[in-house]
């Protein structure tokens, strides 16, 4: 019974002695956040110092700025006051001044706070067409300088792009054979349709060939063109094919995308064909034991 007793008052005061430890280091950090020493040492970095960043288009095919956030951050504990960066630009940099603007000139981290930001934004209008530019800054805390991230590394691209002149209807035209992802090539035509086009032939080398069944009725599929460059492929009937004399329906979805800086447009098209209501499609059951990619597709240029 004795050692019972013991053994609980040693619990008892081991829990004690926790109670007080957790409670000393819940007060000594808040006393730490809260209450800054103005006398600590302290150093300043770029932090997430080096990025690959590209314009965008928009749904309507306007170009987009790239638009990114700047930032540095302390080596030790909040100060009492604010803290004031300089950046400048590196020589090095390949990238034009007016190519670009800051939120502000210099960076400030809020007394208390760990970190201060700018928003860096380009005038991408400005920019060559398909040629990265090293954008290379320099931080300047003085003796709070870190001796690691002081540069800011960023590489910033104007995407090629060349929007269609009359819509859709730029994309009208046969193309030529591909073979897709998993070896068969189809020839396909596209005829406008208001916004969207309706593509004919896509998929039948497929199914005819892998999968063994001839296509006896079919339907062009619609696939809605965006301004940006962006294509999609609703879930819809495509064909029906036999197979032992019984006719079986398929239907397609997928998305891809179109280019038209090149002399012909081009169309990259990813797909899958799908029996009537079923969640998998045939290259993503088959895949990787029968075909080589989980989808189907490729790239058509236009004759």
């Amino acid at each position: 019974m004795m050692k019972k007793i013991i053994k609980r008052f040693a619990f008892i005061a081991v829990s004690a002695v926790l109670l007080i430890s957790c409670d000393w280091d819940e007060n000594n950090s808040e006393a730490l956040l809260n209450s800054p020493d103005p006398d600590a040492t302290y150093y300043v970095q770029f932090k997430d110092a080096s990025k690959s960043l590209e314009s965008g288009v928009s749904e309507s095919g306007d170009l987009v700025d790239i638009e990114t956030t700047v930032i540095v951050g302390l080596l030790g504990l909040p100060q009492a006051q604010d803290i004031t960066i300089n950046v400048a630009l590196d020589p090095s940099s390949t990238i034009d001044e007016s190519m670009y603007e800051l939120s502000a000139t210099s960076i400030t981290i809020p007394a208390g706070d760990a970190a201060g930001s700018v928003t860096l934004t380009t005038n991408t209008e400005l920019m060559p067409v398909g040629e990265p530019l090293d954008l290379i800054m320099n931080v300047d805390a003085g003796a709070n300088t870190a001796t690691a991230g002081t540069q800011l590394n960023y590489t910033l691209l104007r995407i090629a792009f060349c929007p269609l002149e009359n819509g859709a209807a730029d994309l009208e035209g046969a193309y030529s054979a591909t073979s897709d992802l998993n070896g068969y090539g189809d020839a396909i035509t596209a005829v406008a349709d208001g916004e969207n086009i309706l593509i004919s032939g896509l998929g039948v080398s497929f199914i005819e060939g892998f999968w063994g069944e001839p296509v006896i009725a079919s339907e062009a599929i619609s696939a809605e063109i965006a301004g940006n460059g962006g294509i999609t492929i609703p879930r819809q009937f495509i064909y029906t094919t036999t197979y032992d004399g019984a006719p079986y329906d398929y239907e397609i979805e997928g998305t891809g995308k179109w280019t038209n800086c090149d002399t012909k447009p081009t169309m990259v098209i990813d797909y899958d064909i799908y029996y009537v209501g079923d969640i998998k499609g045939l290259a993503a059951t088959y895949y990787p034991t029968y075909l080589a990619s989980a989808t189907l597709g490729g790239t058509f240029t236009m004759n």
